[in-house]
């Protein structure tokens, strides 16, 4: 019989933990539940819980646990959940139990803006491949700002972010929008990452639109922005539990670099990487500095109550 260690909100924490807790020869999972019960409180919430099958195991997860509730950001744990490659396929087995339209409704529900850009994304490329690229380019390009002034069609200062020209363009920014988009909006909400869509993109389509003009399109931008915030928040906040292990930081940050040096069989909208970067760390100095040092946020372990 299985023994519930710890719950969470956020799958991404549950994801890690439970990882490490497998790679350490304690066999675990991830259960999704509605009906937990918030400390100090009567509400009843749902999240995610982190369990282990053999309960001889437990003193060793638990001291397990202590350590990670301690410091998540360590990169035993980042390390060990890349490596296993379980960050994106724990949370679908976490909720297991339920069926996959209601798995689906309730990530939109959570998630509604990220599902929409990944949509509209999707939807613009489709039409593209048809045939109809001019069209879109023509409905979505941005245009120089005097113009803009004139016409009013704001629309397209976050429109390239829409664009895509190839499968691996698209394939490359949606799954890094996916990961690091749905992981913002759980845990800021659905205004916090639409106001972060809107600022990066002027940050990054802007600067690029400067530099070389209006031939650009993609979510790239937004995507460094997003690695901005998210690294620098895991560096500024390791108890928020938002972080990226340091290796992909080094590639991500690394493909910028070479962007310059034009060797790559692509354009790259270089300025829009570099400027959507710089955003998404600003954005989280930011956030860091507006935000109290300590955030009470409620973690269950084997009943008794902690707080970090």
């Amino acid at each position: 019989m299985s023994k519930v260690l710890i719950s969470f909100k956020a799958s991404t924490a549950a994801d890690l933990l439970s990882s490490y807790l497998s790679s350490r020869g304690i066999q675990s999972e991830v259960v999704f539940s509605d009906n937990i019960c918030e400390p100090e409180s009567t509400e009843v919430s749902s999240g995610y819980q982190v369990a282990i099958v053999n309960e001889r195991d437990l003193p060793a997860a638990i001291t397990i646990v202590n350590d990670f509730i301690r410091n998540p950001n360590q990169a035993k744990f980042q390390d060990s959940a890349w490596e296993q490659g379980s960050i994106s396929s724990h949370a679908n087995a976490a909720e297991n139990e339920a069926s996959s339209s209601a798995k689906v409704l309730y990530e939109f529900k959570r998630t509604p803006f990220t599902f929409i850009v990944l949509a509209l994304c999707s939807l613009v490329f489709i039409v593209s491949f048809l045939g109809y690229l001019p069209l879109m380019g023509a409905l979505l390009e941005i245009r120089p700002l005097g113009e803009l002034l004139q016409t009013h069609q704001w629309w397209r200062l976050v429109g390239p972010n829409f664009l895509h020209f190839s499968f691996m363009h698209i394939a490359f920014n949606l799954v890094w929008w996916w990961m690091l988009g749905r992981q913002l909006e759980i845990s800021f909400g659905t205004s916090a990452i639409i106001i972060f869509f809107f600022i990066a993109s002027l940050f990054a389509n802007v600067s690029q639109l400067i530099v070389s003009g209006p031939n650009f399109g993609g979510l790239s931008g937004i995507v460094y922005a997003l690695v901005g915030f998210v690294w620098w928040i895991g560096f500024l906040r390791p108890t928020w539990l938002i972080s990226l292990p340091n290796n992909v930081i080094y590639f991500l940050l690394g493909w910028l670099i070479i962007g310059y040096f034009e060797i790559l069989w692509v354009n790259m909208a270089n300025e829009a990487h570099t400027f959507g970067l710089m955003s998404g760390c600003l954005m989280a100095l930011i956030i860091h500095l507006g935000t109290p040092k300590k955030i009470v946020r409620w973690i269950k372990i084997n009943h008794p109550v902690l707080r970090i």
